[in-house]
């Protein structure tokens, strides 16, 4: 090569070099190198099919490593390969910047498929041959995803320094109340896949409106990919949430705001006033059935009134919507999910409705087959603002479903006179039987624990569920057709994308609720509010 070939090229590269470096001394430094690994790689007998190409990509590559030597960057071994693409706008956007910081934070934001080439091209010098090999996929695919990874680290840095980069929910977390209609997973699924994860819910959330990338998430939350993306993999796998071909998620199912329980409370109550007439004459006549028979307890009535309005509201809600099937979910589960926000204070929001009075969950029912000599034992429950406080509160189980397995066992050996220390019995229960005393389970007598819930026997059951099915069958007739045109009113929006919430949950935050017609029941004296003693809507079932 004539010395004034490479005087020429030395000119555009110093020319290159300043534009790059900004100074003269680093820009000979700089010059000097690229010209030098164009020389040695000519020597070798290498063949360039483009000078001007090879050495622009060279001086780009050496100025990267001067900058990571000014910076204290990450290490990127250069290989004396062309590159497979042009890398000269992002590099130029990332390695002026003066903390590497930056640049790590924004490859941590990057989905997973992205983050490995990244990281292992620019962070650790693979090549793409390298990258493809180790990572089994083809060499265009590993370019492709290079090439979109460059370009989401660039809107990244562009929106870290032209706007705030975290939303709210990032500094202060939402809170995400589980509910579910049917039967939870063996692991207490759903509640199990967001209970205490704060994560979790967080990103239920954000994910609701529309579908978003890994990416945007955790810039959302300003949480790394990393550490997002097995969180997204548990609620995908529970079906909380579906993915996408392009690699987005969104929640999967319908999420509610405090403020949809109380956005019409005041006309549910004037339904639930004009319509009293309706469930009182059911209720009145079934107390009346009720107190022909052997079992009648004040108790088992209160439980009836709970029943007659929710059994009675339900069957009449069905005819208004659109039947609705539980799916088959992993873990042996049959349920619909939904959720509320609560953006208050942690507490247990439950479905309360802005009156403390009206807060009521769906019947619980658990059974337990052939435990010691017995038949199937059943128990029956409500959760109500007729009970002050929650009934299992405590005794030190995980879930409900714990909770009443072990009370089945420890109510069929009180009713049998069996000591509960002489079999196998949770000891959480026997330490803690003063609480079932307090909340009205349990009562003592001569040293004794004696059952003060109801407990029948199946042919009894059958009786109590009859007469509880004619009055609530009534009470369907009367109400059907003025909920049907009420629930036709009052809908809740949902995102367009969300095709798997049943019509039921539409209507369920603007329905009449339940406790509204207990209410007026024992307004009018028909049953009454405080009987003088704990009295938790459950009642047992054995022979």
């Amino acid at each position: 090569m004539e010395k004034n070939e490479i005087g020429e090229w030395a000119d555009k590269l110093l020319s290159m070099a300043i534009g790059k470096c900004g100074n003269l001394e680093d820009a000979r430094d700089l010059t000097q190198e690229t010209l030098l690994s164009w020389l040695t790689y000519k020597a070798e007998g290498k063949v360039v099919d483009n000078d001007a190409a090879f050495m622009r990509t060279v001086l780009t590559r050496k100025y990267y490593d001067q900058l990571r030597r000014k910076y204290q960057l990450p290490t990127v071994a250069i290989d004396d390969e062309i590159p497979l693409c042009d890398e000269t706008e992002f590099m130029d956007t990332i390695l002026r910047r003066e903390q590497a910081e930056e640049i790590r934070r924004e490859v941590a934001f990057l989905a997973q498929s992205y983050r490995v080439i990244i990281a292992g091209h620019y962070f650790h010098g693979k090549s793409v041959k390298v990258l493809s090999e180790e990572l089994l996929l083809p060499q265009g695919t590993v370019k492709s995803r290079l090439d979109f990874g460059r370009k989401q680290l660039k809107k990244g840095l562009e929106t870290m320094e032209n706007s705030n980069l975290y939303t709210e929910n990032s500094y202060i977390p939402q809170r995400l109340k589980m509910s579910n209609s049917g039967v939870c997973g063996l692991n207490e699924e759903p509640f199990s896949l967001t209970e205490g994860d704060l994560l979790a819910q967080n990103l239920l959330i954000l994910s609701y409106e529309k579908p978003i990338g890994i990416s945007d998430l955790s810039r959302a939350l300003g949480v790394a990919s990393a550490y997002v993306e097995p969180v997204v993999d548990k609620l995908v796998q529970g079906e909380l949430m579906k993915r996408m071909s392009n690699g987005k998620v969104y929640t999967d199912f319908i999420i509610y705001r405090n403020d949809d329980f109380t956005k019409y409370i005041e006309e549910e109550e004037a339904f639930a006033e004009k319509h009293a007439d309706a469930y009182c004459r059911a209720v009145e006549s079934a107390i009346e059935e009720l107190k022909k028979t052997d079992f009648y307890s004040l108790r088992l009535e209160r439980y009836m009134l709970i029943h007659i309005a929710d059994s009675g509201l339900w069957n009449a809600l069905k005819d208004c919507r659109a039947p609705h099937v539980l799916p088959q979910r992993p873990n042996g589960g049959s349920w619909i999910a939904f959720g509320i926000i609560d953006s208050d204070p942690p507490r247990d929001t439950g479905l309360r409705r802005g009156k403390e009075e009206y807060g009521i969950s769906g019947q619980r029912y658990t059974s337990l087959d052939k435990y010691l000599d017995s038949g199937t034992i059943k128990l029956y429950n409500y959760e109500s603002s007729l009970s002050p406080e929650h009934k299992y509160e405590g005794f030190g189980f995980n879930t409900f479903q714990e909770t009443e397995a072990a009370l089945l066992k420890l109510f069929y050996l009180i009713r049998h006179g069996i000591a509960p220390e002489t079999v196998d019995c949770d000891s959480r229960l026997l330490k803690g039987i003063p609480l079932l005393e307090e909340r009205g389970f349990l009562t003592t007598e001569g040293g004794r624990p004696v059952l003060s819930i109801p407990c029948l026997t199946p042919s009894e059951e059958r009786r109590f569920w009859d007469i509880c099915w004619k009055a609530s069958q009534e009470f369907a007739r009367q109400i059907r057709q003025p909920l049907s045109e009420y629930v036709a009113c009052h809908k809740k929006r949902i995102p367009e994308h969300l095709k798997s919430v049943p019509e039921q949950k539409l209507t369920m935050p603007y329905e009449p609720n339940t406790m509204m017609f207990v209410f007026q029941a024992i307004n009018r004296g028909i049953h009454p509010r405080n009987p003088g003693y704990p009295c938790p809507e459950a009642f047992v079932v054995m022979e």
